[in-house]
């Protein structure tokens, strides 16, 4: 009895001791039993792998999948590095102070079309009607910049105008730059379909966007030297233009005639240009994925070949 009490501290803390090594062992016990199975399903993981590595080679020609994923991850990146320069050159974008945005807040239509009418369409006649270079015979006829509005016009409408002025507000400005002797005429056509003709992505690739690219072609009729046409071809297609960044104007086509070919110091060259202020819709799925039908029109015998 009295071993009992001298030894009391000792043996309650060995009980203790037992116990908490009698419940270790079976907490061990359990997370042995899950790394055993991790460790089980790791190796199995790693030999499946392994297998689809050795079948990745053999259908590559010794080139493991891995490898041409980087290959292809590779040739995206510089693909898309490229894309968005094209993207960021080719854009014609519209000055600010050619939309509507900027208007109050809250303005409606009726403020929108005033603004075009009574605000911005009579400030570039005012502006282009004093210049030197411009030779259209009545610059406040209702077609003098190239198109005519309707009567009653939405807000695209709206929209569609203010960027005409815009458009016709450069290119006059390119003129005046490269010293054109005269400005005789602007005139809106259609040019998508032309350029859709000629493999341009102007047309949709899924019915519910807008295409990859969309064009405004405009006709503009000079009588200029040969050294101001040349400036002026250059001008036109410059990105940035007054400060401004994203203007370029694409010359779609131009026809050259000149009257006096005897007598080339006086005579003017008479030109019709036509120029093109681009769109471009990044979010666009141009190019089409055309695996699918490539896919349905193989055989089957084989892995579509890395390109």
């Amino acid at each position: 009895m009295n071993l009992l009490k001298a030894h009391a501290r000792f043996l309650i803390v060995m009980i203790v001791l037992i116990a908490v090594l009698w419940i270790a062992s079976g907490q061990f016990t359990g997370l042995a039993e899950s790394l055993e199975g991790s460790q089980t399903k790791a190796r199995s993981n790693l030999q499946a792998n392994y297998k689809a590595l050795f079948a990745d080679a053999k259908k590559f020609n010794g080139s493991p999948a891995t490898e041409q994923g980087r290959k292809i991850q590779d040739e995206t990146q510089v693909v898309n590095t490229l894309t968005g320069l094209v993207n960021d050159q080719m854009v014609f974008e519209t000055d600010a102070a050619y939309t509507i945005d900027a208007l109050p807040p809250g303005s409606g239509l009726d403020d929108q079309v005033d603004f075009y009418r009574n605000r911005m369409r009579l400030e570039l006649e005012r502006e282009l009607g004093f210049q030197r270079y411009i030779a259209i015979q009545n610059i406040r006829d209702p077609q003098a910049f190239g198109f005519k509005a309707a009567d009653n016009p939405t807000e695209a409408d709206v929209i569609d105008y203010l960027r005409k002025l815009d458009i016709v507000r450069c290119v006059a400005h390119s003129a005046g730059n490269s010293n054109v002797q005269r400005v005789t005429g602007f005139n809106f056509v259609e040019i998508n379909d032309l350029l859709n003709a000629r493999k341009v992505p102007t047309s949709k690739t899924q019915p519910d966007e807008e295409p990859y690219f969309k064009g405004q072609g405009l006709e503009v009729n000079v009588e200029a030297t040969e050294d101001a046409l040349y400036n002026f071809l250059l001008d036109l297609q410059r990105p940035e233009k007054e400060g401004l960044r994203r203007r370029y104007l694409s010359v779609e086509k131009f026809e050259f005639e000149k009257p006096d070919l005897m007598d080339p110091k006086d005579a003017l060259i008479t030109a019709e240009i036509t120029v093109v202020a681009w769109r471009v819709n990044p979010d666009s799925s141009y190019p089409p994925d055309e695996t699918k039908t490539n896919n349905l029109q193989s055989s089957g015998s084989g892995p579509r070949k890395f390109r």
